[in-house]
C-alpha cells in the first residue's frame, strides 16, 4: 500500500524497523573532511577494505556484507521516517547506500582500468542517477601531488566522461573520503572504468567507492544531538538489500563517535 496520507506513516510507524548505531571513527585530517564509518569500530562492527581493482568480481555489497547496518527487507516499500545522532563533535552525518567499491590502487602515476568491474546492484534501477564517486582510504598515504581522473559513463545515456580531482588531498588519513565530481550535466555514475594519477604519491594505496545518499543531517555543537522526523528525512526511499553506511564530515581534527538510530517503516 502507497503512502497518502500522514495517518499511513503513523500507523506504519508503529512496526517500523528500529535500527541503532554507534561508530568510533579515526580524527578528521582537516575541518572539511569526509570521513567514512565503513571500516570503524562500534554497531555495526568494522567492514573490510573492498577487493582489489584486478580483482574483477566481488565489489558490489548489500545488507549481508559485513559493516553493513542491520536491515530487514520489507514487504512492500521501505522509507526512512526518522533519523537521530548524538555526535560528540560538531559536523554533519549522511546516510549512504554503499553500492560499489575496489582498493589497492598503486601510488604510482599512471592509469588503472578496472577489471570487468560488472553493473551497480540489482536494487539500482535508475542507472545510477544520483550516484556519487569517491575515493576512500581504506590504509593512510603518503604525500601526494597533482591530479586524479575517474573515467566513468553516466548515469544519463551510458556515455563516456571523465571526473577530475584537481589537486589530491596530500598525505591522507586512513577513512578519509575525497569526492570525485563527475562532468556537469550528468546526473550520476553508471559504471566505473579506470583511474587516472598524474602524479606519484611516495606511499601507500587507495580504493575506489560508489554511494547514493539517502539523508543527512546536521549536529551544531560538540556532544549535543538532532533528529529529523519524516518531513525531515523526506521519506527516502531505502531499496531492499541496502548496504547502509555513514559518513562524517568533520567541523575539526578529534576524533568523533557517533550514536543515533533511524526508524524505517515498511508501506
Amino acid at each position: 500500500m502507497a503512502i497518502t496520507t500522514v495517518d499511513d506513516i503513523a500507523s506504519a510507524l508503529s512496526g517500523s524497523q528500529n535500527i541503532d548505531f554507534l561508530k568510533t571513527l579515526t580524527a578528521a585530517k582537516a575541518a572539511g573532511a569526509f570521513q567514512s564509518g565503513w571500516m570503524a569500530s562500534g554497531n555495526p562492527g568494522a567492514g573490510s577494505a573492498s577487493p582489489a581493482y584486478t580483482a574483477g568480481a566481488g565489489y558490489t555489497c548489500d545488507k549481508s556484507t559485513a559493516g553493513a547496518i542491520r536491515l530487514t527487507n520489507g514487504a512492500v516499500q521501505l522509507y526512512l521516517a526518522r533519523l537521530a545522532t548524538s555526535i560528540t563533535q560538531p559536523g554533519t552525518l549522511i546516510l549512504y547506500d554503499r553500492l560499489w567499491s575496489c582498493s589497492g590502487f598503486p601510488f604510482g602515476a599512471g592509469t588503472y582500468a578496472i577489471t570487468t568491474p560488472g553493473s551497480l546492484p540489482a536494487r539500482i534501477s535508475d542507472n545510477g542517477v544520483d550516484v556519487e564517486a569517491w575515493v576512500e582510504q581504506f590504509v593512510a598515504a603518503g604525500a601526494a601531488s597533482g591530479t586524479l581522473t575517474f573515467n566513468y559513463t553516466n548515469a544519463n545515456t551510458g556515455a563516456a566522461k571523465a571526473g577530475v580531482i584537481a589537486a589530491v588531498v596530500s598525505a591522507p588519513v586512513t577513512g578519509q573520503l575525497q569526492p570525485i565530481p563527475i562532468v556537469a550535466g550528468d546526473t550520476g555514475v553508471r559504471a566505473p572504468v579506470s583511474v587516472v594519477t598524474s602524479a606519484t604519491w611516495t606511499s601507500g594505496s587507495f580504493g575506489l567507492t560508489l554511494m547514493k545518499p539517502m539523508a543527512r543531517i546536521q549536529v551544531g555543537v560538540a556532544a549535543a544531538g538532532n533528529q529529523l522526523d519524516w518531513a525531515g528525512t523526506g521519506l527516502a526511499r531505502i531499496p531492499a538489500d541496502a548496504c547502509l553506511m555513514l559518513v562524517y564530515l568533520a567541523a575539526n581534527t578529534t576524533a568523533a563517535t557517533i550514536i543515533g538510530t533511524m526508524d524505517i517503516i515498511d508501506k
